[in-house]
């Protein structure tokens, strides 16, 4: 029985010279680029992606660079160009342009240090300031609470920690953290008076996780107060014109039944109700009917039909409404009128007054 000679593959992940399948020239570390007043964010950002790479040796300089005639300078020449890369394209055009042409990544490191990382004291009292003058205004709570704490772990990042577990340390970081409530609270708009006094009543004051918790469920609580109230005011409105649209309908769609006019019903009819039109009306006190139930005394156009087989002397001619006369008594009319005026005035133009438009007592509410 042989025994197979079986290798064992060996562990490169700890190696800072070796490149995993997804390191590509293209690859985008961080999601914004160095633009020159974003310093301290960018440098923070590439830091944790190169250490996450295992690449974070060749910009501090803990790699060496090999002679040219070590086995591993191409090994490492390949590393140095691929976070090279890497830092290239997290730049502003305009920043990569000046150090294109740099042979290693620690020397871009070094040339973006020196040319945009401010000094401790003046980044620290630009952040004090920022803090000081943070409000809210028109921002949500989170987003208020998030600027502010970006500002709180910044200045931490400035500040050397502590070793030490005395109780005096303990009441330091305490009143940290009570100082960083206050600022909070401050920062916030008059709206929240009830809540911030509410969180000032607690004892012992909560941290600022648990103080932006109860501020946000305050806003969200007025939150959906008011979206109620918007969707109950449009529904009442909606209800309170269909009521008034079903008690009373337009008076445009009102018709009479006994007068045939517009704008009332028969039960509010000036003409049959019992005390009749308004004083002052020209109507009041007066026995009128109302236009579709007048006499209508407009002139009658008397045809005669001569037809001897249809008529006689005594044949009646008649319209539609008016008065009827016989032959006969029609001649001795047109008679009548020659002998007196000397013209024949024809009956058939003759008419009586009538009722004219201005007469029509109207609709009468």
């Amino acid at each position: 029985m042989t025994e197979s000679n079986t290798t064992k593959p060996t562990d490169t992940s700890s190696d800072p010279l070796s490149l995993h399948n997804s390191d590509t020239p293209g690859l985008s570390l961080v999601n914004f680029k160095l633009e020159g007043h974003n310093y301290g964010q960018w440098s923070r950002s590439m830091h944790l992606s190169l250490s996450a790479k295992n690449k974070l040796g060749f910009v501090d300089g803990s790699v060496k660079t090999p002679s040219s005639d070590d086995s591993k300078f191409p090994l490492w020449q390949r590393c140095n160009d691929m976070v090279l890369s890497w830092i290239l394209h997290s730049l502003h055009s305009d920043i990569a342009s000046s150090v294109l042409y740099a042979k290693t990544a620690a020397a871009v490191w070094t040339d973006l240090r020196d040319r945009f990382s401010q000094s401790n004291d003046s980044r620290i009292y630009q952040i004090r300031q920022e803090i000081v003058e943070c409000r809210q205004g028109q921002q949500t709570i989170s987003i208020y609470y998030t600027k502010l704490k970006a500002l709180w772990d910044e200045l931490a990042s400035y500040q050397e920690p502590f070793f030490c577990d005395c109780e005096g340390m303990k009441n330091l970081a305490e009143r940290e953290e009570k100082e960083r409530v206050m600022q909070f609270l401050m920062g916030l708009n008059d709206t929240y008076s009830t809540v911030r006094g509410s969180i000032l009543m607690m004892n012992p004051l909560p941290d600022t996780r648990k103080v932006h918790g109860l501020v946000l469920q305050h806003e969200r609580q007025v939150e959906v107060t008011s979206r109620n109230d918007s969707l109950i005011t449009p529904h009442a409105m909606q209800i309170s014109r269909s009521s008034v649209a079903g008690s009373s309908q337009p008076r445009k769609s009102l018709k009479c039944t006994y007068c045939d006019g517009d704008g009332h019903t028969k039960e509010r009819c000036y003409f049959i109700i019992g005390f009749g039109f308004p004083v002052g009306h020209k109507w009041h006190g007066k026995n009128v009917k109302p236009r579709n139930q007048r006499y209508n005394p407009t002139a009658h156009n008397v045809e005669l039909h001569q037809s001897p087989a249809t008529h006689t002397d005594t044949a009646k001619t008649t319209t539609a409404n008016g008065p009827t006369f016989t032959t006969e008594e029609y001649n001795e009319l047109l008679d009548m009128l020659r002998n007196k005026k000397g013209n024949i005035q024809p009956l058939a133009h003759a008419t009586g007054r009538g009722y004219e438009e201005d007469d029509w007592p109207g609709q009468a509410f």
